[in-house]
């Protein structure tokens, strides 16, 4: 009796250390940036989050609070590999033709001093193939050869084949945001002018301004292009979709989702639809892109944002309120949107089609 006691005991106590050292149980949790490769058949997720508070700086070492970016294998749903960051994720996509997945982070220590960076992965192996420091946006073109990235004051695009410097477009320098105007030599960036912002368009070969839109008072951050190269789309908080035509910059028309906070602007692959992903709720709004008719609403219950940039309320630029939280998917019927840990949904009846979170 004495010795089944024993064995007792020593199973119980066995047990319970088996439980105190498992791992901790993570809760899903909703991607501050998503993607979908070319093909369709992978997409990533981005989880902003802390740091050590050490210098250099390393990912928080609790896997509830630190950052992650995780790429997914679409039919399965399982994970491939993840790599833990920190800081706010304002942009990540993969490149034209899936072989490298890209991420913008901006972070500020606690002193104030800035760590952005720009990192790029091997999407099949998950190792890092280059990091650009001191950078805080970018763009692939759409010829896959080359990436525009943006420092605090410079704009230049590398070629990707292998790294060299190719050309510094002066007049973007300093913007908030870059994106490819449908055309690998057309360069959309938004900068500050006189204490406003507006869009400029520049030519990447000869390095200068070819139009620029309007100004505005507020700054803005996103910036989504048709593939034909003749819509920009720009988005704005009070929850403000602005179409451009491109290359004049001449405003074409304003869509309101009507939703206070900032809005993430998107243009189908095909160029059927537009659409307007909400900051503020994780609502994904659709409109017919000829008519402007809005054709869907869809909410997700689930869809906060969080951020943890250090700022202050007179700090007026805030890019990490806008980040690529949502994206169609190549056949433009789904749309991938950052909200119950990572969902995809048919742009037709908003039905759930895909998960993915741990």
């Amino acid at each position: 009796m004495f010795r089944q006691f024993l064995l007792s005991l020593t199973s119980l106590l066995s047990l319970s250390h088996s439980l105190a050292s498992a791992a901790p149980f993570v809760p899903k949790r909703d991607p501050q940036c998503v993607a979908v490769s070319p093909s369709g058949t992978i997409v990533a997720t981005a989880c902003s989050g802390m740091s050590d508070d050490t210098f250099p700086p390393r990912p928080h070492p609790d896997v509830r609070k630190c950052g992650v970016i995780a790429v997914w294998d679409v039919d399965s749903g399982k994970r491939l590999w993840r790599a833990e960051t920190f800081g706010d994720i304002t942009k990540l996509a993969f490149s034209i033709d899936g072989s490298l997945l890209a991420a913008s982070r901006i972070y500020a220590t606690s002193d104030g001093i800035t760590l952005h960076e720009v990192r790029l992965w091997d999407v099949t192996s998950g190792k890092t193939v280059k990091v650009l420091d001191r950078c805080q946006a970018f763009d692939f073109s759409p010829d896959g050869r080359a990436l525009a990235v943006l420092s605090r004051s410079r704009c230049v695009v590398y070629a990707l084949n292998d790294w060299t410097k190719e050309t510094q477009i002066k007049p973007l320098g300093g913007s908030l945001a870059v994106a490819f105007a449908g055309d690998a030599n057309l360069l959309c960036g938004i900068v500050k002018s006189e204490g406003q912002y507006a869009v400029r368009l520049c030519d990447i070969a000869k390095g200068t301004t070819v139009s620029e839109s309007r100004r505005l008072d507020d700054p803005f951050y996103g910036l989504a292009v048709a593939s034909d190269g003749t819509t920009l789309a720009s988005g704005h908080d009070g929850g403000n979709v602005v179409l451009w035509n491109l290359p004049s910059l001449e405003v074409r028309t304003r869509l309101q989702t009507g939703i206070k906070g900032h809005v993430l602007p998107l243009v189908s692959p095909d160029g059927r639809y537009l659409a307007g992903g909400c900051q503020e709720n994780g609502d994904v709004i659709i409109w017919d892109a000829r008519t402007a008719q809005e054709l869907h609403r869809y909410t997700f219950e689930k869809g906060a944002l969080r951020t943890y940039y250090p700022r202050s309320d007179q700090d007026l630029l805030r890019p990490e309120r806008n980040p690529t939280r949502f994206t169609f998917l190549p056949d433009s019927n789904s749309i991938f949107a950052g909200c119950y840990g990572g969902i995809i949904r048919s742009v037709e009846n908003g039905q759930e089609l895909k998960r993915f979170g741990d």
